[in-house]
This record gives C-alpha cells, structure tokens and sequence, in this order.
C-alpha cells in the first residue's frame, strides 16, 4: 500500500539534537559530522582547549559551531551529515529539537506504529459493537471454570456494558493499590483481543498467542529521502505559558510504500484457540468461516474509529482557540481524501491513541476514574482541569500525525 503524510509526522527515537549538533541558517538547519568539523577546525590553527571550553560552557549564542564556521569561512554544508528546513523559526538558546526514527541513517515509518494505529481501531469497534456484558461473561464461562467468579462480577446488573465494569474495576482497585496508568488498560486488552485465567487479581492476563490481531503483519516502510524530513516548532495549545518544542518530522504529502498482510492460514489454525471479544465479534458474521471476515472488519474498525476522530475534533474546534477556523479547515479537507486515514505519532494527543472517545461518553463515571488515574492533574496542586484534555498540538496551524494508506 502507499503510505501518504497529510500533516507533519513525528515518529521519535528517543534522541534530542542539542545546539552543540547544529548550525543554523536563515532558512535551513544543518546538522553537522561534528567529528570531521573538529578535525578540520584544529588543523586550521583553532585551539582545541578553548573549543572544547565553549562546549561546556556556552556563552551568548549556544550554536558554537556558528562562530567558527563564520571565523574561519567554512561553508556549513560540507559539514552536514543531513539538512532541514525550517519551519516556524528556531530557538536562539534552548533549542533541542526531538530526532525522528531512523534506519541506516534514513527516516521511516515504523510497522510497529502503524499496527498500534489499527490495534486501537479494532479495540474501539469492538467495545461498540460486542460489548454487553452478557457476551463478556458467556465467553468467560465458555472459556474456563476458573473465570466463574469474573463471569459473575462483570454480569453485575449495575454494569450495562464492559466499560461500566471496567470503570468499577479500576476505582475499586485504586481503593486497594496504586495503578500504573500506563496498564490502565491491560483488563480490556485481555477481554478484547485473548486472555487466560491466572491466580491473580482480576483473574485474567492477556495472552498474546490467543491474539487473533497476531495475523496481521505490518511491515516497516521504505525509507523516506532527507528532502521530505523538516524542522518544525509545535505550537502548545491550551497551556498558560507557552512551551518551545522543536522536533524533526516528514512533510506533507510525502509518500513511501508499506506492506501489510493477512496470514489467513494463522487465522484458521487459531480458529479453535484464539477467544476474546474480537474473535466473538468474527464469528457472529461468519460462524463457520471467521477468519474470512477478518480484514473487512479491520479496515472497517479503521474508517469508523478515525472518521469518529475527525468528527470530535471539529465538535472541540473550540480548543484550539486561535487556530480554530484552521484545524476545521483541515479536518473538514480529510474527508476528501479516498483510502483509510490514521493518525500516527508524536503529537496525536490522548483521544487518538486511546478509546477516550467511548469513556467521555459515560459522563461523571469517566470523570470519576480520570481522577483515580490522576489524568488532567494540574501542575503544582491537586485540582484537576475541567475539560481534559486540555492542551493540544499544532504545527503550522495543523494536527500532526495525519495520514492515508491506500
């Protein structure tokens, strides 16, 4: 399939360029083999003390390599392991800029992000669609003796739907321990996606071979040329002081190739192991033959769960205060767009990544646990913002992470 950026895309790796990495130019950033530059510099007569001084000790302009290249006429580009132009100007001081994933040196798309962009799509189809706790708890019982007592308190009558439960899950665990907020979620991976009993609380694991999503392989992309990575500043929305960020990112309808399969051969094999939601959800359209409703259903979980994130999005326009007539522009231009769309990366914000959109729906029940989870804190206190998430993230007047396979 074609993958095409619609926004500017962040994928990181974890790395920070520093102003001692770069020179800056008026409309280009490079970023220099600082090693070659270093050697060269010395055998022009520079004294290597007083750099290596500077370096750690910058004073006035932080780009130390600016003042030797224009004291001894070098020209920066001879000295760039890669280029970047800039857009949204950059930092005199303080600029550390957020480095995008690469592979022998060149920019690409991780398979592991794009999967994890389908992944969330599938999880939230299936909460909407196959989410009774009456299915949830027949599957347990189906599934092994030891989930009786689980069977039991997900049917509870107070719990329409799994979320109900799983929002009673997590408050009443908070009453007995601390939560990593990062495994909020790993009760609903479990129900959704495969699961087997343990001795621990709430007596049920994900476990990954039982995982019907196993079928899907995604593989990392073609690499992306350097004339498509660019420098960027974001743009924090929604935060009382503003926070310079500057980060490496692919352009705007630059485009790679990127393989995605279906093993259907896993999928029958698995047919009588895999169990979760997902694999209720096959059966009840395909009884006999599951596995043949597999890849519909994927894309299908895809169209609807990114088609909904436009949707809240241009509904919370207001959030964007500023920009607002720019970001409806924008959303209101993807649905031009033929293929799937997804929102991938740094940036996408926490209703993107997450089934946010389905928990906001169950009102002061959701707004009770993002407190337990202690999500929307504000800095320095213990109150909390009235409307999570409060902040979001634009650059040139736009979304990051946008973009459509097909």
């Amino acid at each position: 399939m074609m993958l095409t950026i619609l926004s500017p895309l962040h994928i990181g790796n974890g790395e920070e360029l520093t102003p001692a990495d770069v020179y800056p130019g008026k409309e280009v950033l490079h970023v220099i083999d600082t090693e070659k530059l270093l050697n060269d510099l010395v055998a022009m007569g520079a004294d290597l003390d007083e750099i290596v001084y500077y370096l750690k000790n910058p004073s006035g302009s932080t780009y130390i390599w600016k003042h030797y290249m224009d004291k001894y006429h070098l020209n920066p580009g001879n000295y760039a392991l890669y280029s970047l132009r800039i857009h949204g100007g950059i930092g005199k001081r303080s600029s550390q800029i957020k480095t995008f994933i690469k592979l022998n040196g060149k920019p690409y798309v991780p398979g592991s992000s794009i999967k994890g962009a389908i992944r969330t799509a599938v999880l939230y189809k299936v909460l909407k669609e196959c989410g009774s706790t009456t299915k949830v708890s027949n599957m347990l019982l189906g599934a092994s003796e030891n989930l009786r007592n689980l069977a039991s308190r997900i049917s509870d009558p107070r719990n329409s739907d799994v979320i109900d439960y799983y929002l009673f899950f997590i408050r009443s665990t908070k009453q007995r321990q601390k939560i990593d907020t990062k495994n909020a979620d790993e009760l609903l991976e479990a129900l959704v996606f495969g699961f087997e009993g343990t001795s621990r609380y709430p007596n049920i694991t994900y476990e990954p071979k039982k995982d019907p999503m196993r079928a899907l392989l995604v593989r990392d992309s073609a690499p992306f040329g350097f004339k498509h990575l660019s420098l960027y500043r974001v743009d924090v929305i929604g935060n009382p002081q503003p926070i310079p960020i500057w980060l490496e990112a692919l352009d705007e309808e630059a485009s790679t190739e990127i393989e995605i399969k279906v093993n259907e051969e896993e999928l029958k094999l698995g047919k009588n192991y895999f169990n979760g939601l997902l694999w209720e959800c096959l059966k009840e359209q395909n009884p006999q033959r599951p596995w043949e409703s597999f890849e519909e259903f994927v894309w299908d979980a895809v169209d609807e769960f990114y088609h909904a994130l436009i949707e809240a999005e241009l509904k919370g326009s207001y959030k964007f205060k500023s920009h607002k007539k720019e970001v409806e522009a924008f959303y209101t231009s993807l649905k031009r767009f033929n293929g799937h769309l997804m929102r991938l990366g740094w940036g996408t914000g926490w209703v993107g990544m997450t089934i946010g959109m389905i928990l906001m729906e169950k009102g002061w029940k959701w707004e009770n646990v993002r407190r337990e989870l202690g999500l929307g804190r504000k800095p320095r206190g213990r109150e909390f913002s009235k409307d999570f998430p409060k902040t979001k993230r634009l650059v040139n007047g736009k979304p990051m992470g946008w973009v459509v396979l097909r």
